[in-house]
């Protein structure tokens, strides 16, 4: 499988035509009524909020045989209220298998993140499916946490399932005893936002090094920015499809360098330092690699 290394300037009524959000829900729909599949198969995106999944999704969302859904989309997700602790979660795998089905796209693509926990457990129960973890520098994820939800709501009461280990919510749900106990120790550090979401970051990431499974591929957010050529070629390979090489020119970096508003607490910052190189040398195992 081979993807173009150059790319020529596209003319700006194509590039509307292929990054058209309705557009391209068409050419998904003319796709599966004209090439209908009876045997479509799973591609899931999982990792922390705020870490370019959407990005990612529309990434490799833009193929006409790849009908996706993002995260809450009905009808993949539980349609509650927001008090309600299944809120966004993922409906159960039976379901997932009935709406697919009758999807009739080759490919379905779902973006679980609440549902994160369970990565190798749904690539399991979907023997054909593939899943993609994408990760992000904690800095980053942070600032775009403060940003995007400044004046929504106040991010301490959001973490609170987190900070008190409710296993009955997806903030706490899959833990293992390494970061429970870290949580216990601390969460009294976690006065301020910024201290509150590098906490959430560390523990969100911390589930990826117990979902052991061949088919779900770990994705720096750096790379699809820095490289986006061989992150396509390296994506390709993975969920084996032939993406076009022209939506290596999707992904785009729109935020400005900012400073965080406050400072992480140093006990903190070393675990997230550390988890950081950790996932680094994940995502450059040679094993994950296109031969």
């Amino acid at each position: 499988m081979s993807v173009s290394t150059s790319t020529a300037a596209l003319p700006e009524w194509q590039w509307k035509w292929l990054t058209s959000y309705k557009l391209n829900r068409l050419r998904t729909r003319l796709h599966a009524l004209l090439n209908p599949s009876e045997d479509p198969r799973l591609v899931f995106i999982f990792g922390c909020q705020r870490s370019g999944t959407t990005m990612l999704r529309n990434f490799i969302g833009f193929h006409p045989a790849i009908h996706d859904h993002g995260e809450g989309d009905p009808p993949y997700f539980w349609q509650v209220p927001v008090e309600d602790l299944r809120y966004l979660r993922v409906v159960p795998e039976v379901e997932i298998e009935r709406l697919t089905r009758a999807q009739k796209s080759p490919v379905v693509l779902i973006k679980p993140l609440h549902d994160s926990q369970r990565a190798a457990e749904l690539l399991r129960h979907f023997p054909r499916s593939k899943g993609l973890w994408i990760f992000r520098h904690y800095r980053e994820v942070i600032l775009s946490h403060l940003n995007y939800y400044r004046g929504r709501y106040d991010p301490l009461p959001y973490l609170k399932d987190l900070l008190e280990l409710n296993t009955q919510s997806w903030k706490a749900e899959g833990l293992d005893e390494e970061m429970l106990d870290f949580i216990v120790k601390h969460r009294a550090d976690t006065v301020t936002p910024t201290a509150a979401y590098a906490l959430f970051w560390l523990a969100r990431n911390s589930l990826l090094f117990h979902q052991d499974h061949p088919d779900l591929l770990t994705v720096n957010y750096a790379d699809l920015i820095e490289n986006p050529q061989q992150s396509l070629k390296q994506l390709s390979h993975h969920i084996q499809m032939d993406l076009d090489p022209r939506y290596a020119l999707f992904p785009q970096r729109l935020e400005r360098p900012q400073s965080l508003p406050d400072i992480i607490p140093e006990s903190i910052l070393a675990a997230c330092d550390a988890m950081y190189e950790k996932l680094c040398a994940m995502s450059s195992n040679p094993s994950q690699l296109p031969k």
